[in-house]
């Protein structure tokens, strides 16, 4: 007698083995075999292929369905101590990586909501995609309609440093509500220009740049500031230009030519932190029409400088940008 399982074993697994070799022939089974293959990946690269596919579909999948604005509120909260809070509403994120925002406003914590600091509409923010795989949005190319004008701009913020060159064209001055909070009257006018700003946020000496604004058919009328009235005043033409290098604004042109009053000068600010700050010395001329009213002739009469054998006055403006002097 042999022994039980020797010979038996081993008949019994090639008995297996030639079942199913059977069973794979079979017109079902080679016909699902083949499906297989043809669906799925063979080899080592293709394998990788596919599985870096599904990572892409998955990676995409999960950004189409997140909470844009949820995420983008909480990334802008300053905090609760914070003097300015922000508001989104429409956020969307399309194909490119860019976001699209309906509204954009910067409110003064606790003031009115009617009256923002700032109010952007069909904002379109589109970050940097090599800056993405670094980690950081930027450079942020921004494209906005600004109080019936537009903003086009591109940023560049480091914890140490900011680059920001923004282009405003026809920019409607009446829209403007920030200035309803301690301004009365009607303002009305359009301005636009260049401005292209770097350095530290915390190190003014740092900053460079330049800046060019110019404004058309601007107005106050019926203007009053904390109770004090001001003359009705229209400006045809404004023009603002000067340079900035580590921290020193150089005022080359500063011209505004007024119906009543024309205003022409030169001079420089002293960039400071805070911004409130700033040194300002500045010297203006004054030039009254020949038409000038009686009541605004001796308002005209009445203001500091000394005057010229031509009736113009000249002033020399001084202090920092909260407690202006003139002498």
């Amino acid at each position: 007698m042999s022994a039980p399982g020797s010979g038996a074993g081993a008949l019994g697994i090639d008995g297996w083995r030639a079942r199913l070799d059977r069973l794979v022939v079979q017109p079902a089974m080679a016909a699902g075999a083949a499906l297989v293959r043809r669906a799925g990946p063979s080899g080592v690269g293709p394998l990788g292929l596919y599985a870096a596919y599904t990572l892409v579909i998955f990676i995409v999948f999960v950004i189409a369905t997140l909470p844009h604005e949820l995420v983008l509120r909480r990334a802008l909260d300053l905090g609760p101590t914070a003097p300015i809070t922000v508001d989104l509403r429409g956020v969307r994120l399309g194909w490119t990586m860019a976001y699209t925002v309906d509204e954009l406003r910067l409110q003064a914590r606790g003031g009115d909501p009617s009256l923002p600091v700032f109010s952007a509409s069909r904002v379109h923010a589109a970050p940097s995609i090599f800056g993405l795989f670094r980690g950081r949005p930027f450079p942020l190319a921004l494209a906005a309609d600004l109080y019936g004008g537009s903003l086009d701009a591109t940023l560049d913020l480091d914890p140490d440093a900011y680059d920001v060159r923004a282009k405003l064209a026809s920019l409607d001055l009446g829209r403007y509500a920030g200035l309803r909070q301690f301004l009365e009257g009607t303002l009305q006018g359009r301005v636009g220009g260049s401005i292209d700003l770097a350095g530290n946020p915390t190190k003014p000496a740092t900053t460079g740049g330049l800046v060019d604004l110019r404004g058309t058919d601007v107005a106050l009328e019926g203007g009053r500031i904390r109770g004090v009235t001001i003359p009705d005043l229209h400006f045809p033409e404004l023009h603002l230009a000067g340079t900035i290098k580590a921290g020193r604004v150089d005022l080359d042109d500063l011209n505004v030519r007024g119906r009543e009053v024309t205003v022409a000068g030169d001079g420089t600010l002293l960039l400071a932190h805070p911004l409130a700050a700033t040194l300002i010395n500045l010297d203006l001329t004054l030039t009254a029409a020949p038409d000038l009213p009686d009541n605004l002739r001796i308002a005209f009469n009445l203001i500091p400088g000394d005057p010229t054998p031509a009736g113009e006055r000249k002033l020399h403006l001084f202090g920092t940008l909260t407690q202006p002097k003139l002498k």
